[in-house]
C-alpha cells in the first residue's frame, strides 16, 4: 500500500489526500514567492469525523498565509478550482487567505484565530 501524502491527516482517504496535494501544488504555482505556508485546521486537523450517516464529509479547512494580499480575481480562481476536487473526492476544500500582517494584527478576532490555529493547525506546506 502507498504511503499517505499527508500522514498527519489520517482522516483523509487516498483520493482526498491526492486532491489536497494537487491543490497545494496549484497554490504554490499560482502564488509563487508570495505564499508563506498552508495549514490544515478544524475538524480534519483534529481527526474528528462527522457522525455516520451524514450525506457529505466535513470540509477541509485550509489557512493560506501570504506575504501580501492576493488579488481578488486570483482568490476567486483558487476558490473555483476547489469544485473539480470536490466532485472527485466528495470533500470540499475551504481555503481562507490571510496575510502575515492580518494574522499578526492586534485585534481580538485575529488573536482568537491565531489561538485556534495554534491549537489544532497542522502545517502541510511552508517556506
Amino acid at each position: 500500500m502507498d504511503e499517505p501524502l499527508f500522514p498527519t491527516l489520517p482522516l483523509l482517504t487516498p483520493t482526498e489526500q491526492s486532491c489536497l496535494s494537487r491543490y497545494v501544488g496549484l497554490l504554490n504555482g499560482t502564488l509563487k514567492d508570495n505564499i508563506v505556508r498552508v495549514v490544515v485546521f478544524g475538524s480534519v486537523a483534529r481527526a474528528e469525523s462527522w457522525p455516520p450517516g451524514m450525506p457529505i464529509p466535513s470540509d477541509l479547512d485550509l489557512l493560506v498565509v501570504t506575504q501580501s494580499a492576493v488579488a481578488q480575481e486570483v482568490v476567486q480562481m483558487l476558490l473555483d478550482s476547489t469544485l473539480p476536487l470536490y466532485l472527485e473526492s466528495g470533500r470540499q476544500i475551504s481555503p481562507q487567505f490571510r496575510t502575515i500582517d492580518q494574522l499578526e494584527a492586534g485585534n481580538e478576532h485575529a488573536a482568537t484565530f491565531r489561538e485556534h490555529i495554534a491549537q489544532d493547525g497542522i502545517p502541510i506546506f511552508g517556506r
